[in-house]
Parts: structure tokens; C-alpha cells; sequence
């Protein structure tokens, strides 16, 4: 996979930077964890003329995590997710269908909150920034047969830069094991592809399994 933009080389050299930065001291911990899960979204823009059904995908990947301060910690993680949707566009009468899925390898910044409310049970919020590197990016146009976006009028695939927000509750097993539960908004703020304002926007159903925090 090649990477042009110059973006998104400055992305993930400030993502290392902030992880090397942050240098806790000895009583400071530190964790990682696998995720899994799905993703429902849909396209938004001026392509789309109405909105169809919600695109259901696969969720996964890894995570690391470090304690800043306190109830406070910074999370990077490196996931596969598949994203999407379908519906209309054109002008009305004269609409048209699309179905669009779009996988891409997604690098979430995050920093979280860590809230106690029991001896096993912790409440978790968390916001940050993302990129997400286009894999695979296939499309059916009218009733033409699915190809690959850059074969359409939509046009190559792009990074996608978003907004992560999300939140939900954490189960310590014991020995430093936990469970987390969390649903997480994923905002898209650049197009998915290159020729039209399309953006992806939806939501991810995670489960976690972490050591450590």
C-alpha cells in the first residue's frame, strides 16, 4: 500500500512522538489488549440523494495504552475495519443506485478517561483523532457489476482523517485482566474518495480484552 499524502506521514510521526513523550514514572501504568467487533455506517455528502440501508462490517485489531496522570491515559491503536453504505444519488427523477464498501487499516489516537465506580466495574470516555489507510474500495454504480472505485465515477479511494468518540465499561477478571464493552462514533472529515464529497459516519460495537490499566 502506498502512502502519497504528506499528511499522513505527519500523523503518524506525531502519534510516535506523543507515545515516546509520554515517559511515565515507575508507579505509572501501562496496557494492551486485542479488540473485536462491528461497524455500522453510512455515506453522507453532496453524492448521496438518499440515504439507504446501514453498511454492517468487521472490526479488529490491537491497542496499547499508557497512564498519563490520575484517571487519565493515551491509547494507540491499529485495527481492520470495514465501512460503507448505499442509497441514491443523482437528481431527482433521475436517481440512480450506489453500494459502496470501503476497508481500510485505521490508527485511532485517543486519550481517555478512566473513572472507578466499583471495586471490578470502571466507567471509560475517550476522544481523539484518526487516520485510515484505504485497503480495498469496491462499488456498484446503477446496474453496472461492483469494480473498483477508481474504475467509477467516484473516483480512487483516499486516507480518511476522522473523529473518534465513544465510551462505555470496563470488568477487571483479576490479575490485571479487564473486559471492556464500548460503543465508539467514528466522525469522518475528509472524503473517502477523490472525485465526489462522500464521508463515512457511523458506529463501531467493541469488545476488548486488556491487560493492564
Amino acid at each position: 500500500m502506498r502512502v502519497t499524502s504528506a499528511r499522513t506521514v505527519i500523523a503518524v510521526v506525531a502519534a510516535a512522538a506523543i507515545l515516546a513523550a509520554v515517559r511515565p514514572a515507575a508507579a505509572q501504568e501501562k496496557g494492551w489488549g486485542i479488540l473485536l467487533g462491528a461497524s455500522a455506517t453510512n455515506l453522507y455528502g453532496d453524492y448521496v440523494t438518499v440515504r439507504g440501508e446501514t453498511q454492517w462490517g468487521f472490526v479488529g485489531g490491537m491497542y496499547a495504552e499508557r497512564r498519563l496522570a490520575g484517571n487519565l491515559a493515551v491509547n494507540i491503536g491499529a485495527n481492520y475495519t470495514q465501512r460503507g453504505g448505499k442509497g441514491l444519488t443523482g437528481s431527482v427523477p433521475d436517481t440512480y443506485s450506489y453500494d459502496v464498501d470501503v476497508n481500510y487499516i485505521e490508527l485511532p489516537l485517543l486519550l481517555e478517561i478512566l473513572l472507578p465506580l466499583s471495586g471490578t466495574w470502571d466507567l471509560i470516555a475517550y476522544g481523539g483523532i484518526g487516520a485510515s489507510f484505504n485497503v480495498a474500495c469496491n462499488a456498484t454504480i446503477g446496474d453496472a457489476a461492483k469494480t473498483k472505485c477508481k474504475d467509477t465515477e467516484l473516483g480512487k479511494a483516499q486516507t480518511e482523517w476522522e473523529l473518534p468518540v465513544g465510551g462505555g465499561f470496563s470488568y477487571e477478571v483479576g490479575n490485571g485482566e479487564m473486559v471492556v464493552f464500548e460503543a465508539r462514533y467514528i466522525w469522518g472529515l475528509s472524503d473517502v474518495v477523490a472525485d465526489q464529497n462522500l464521508r463515512n459516519r457511523g458506529w463501531q460495537f467493541l469488545l476488548r480484552l486488556a491487560k493492564g490499566l
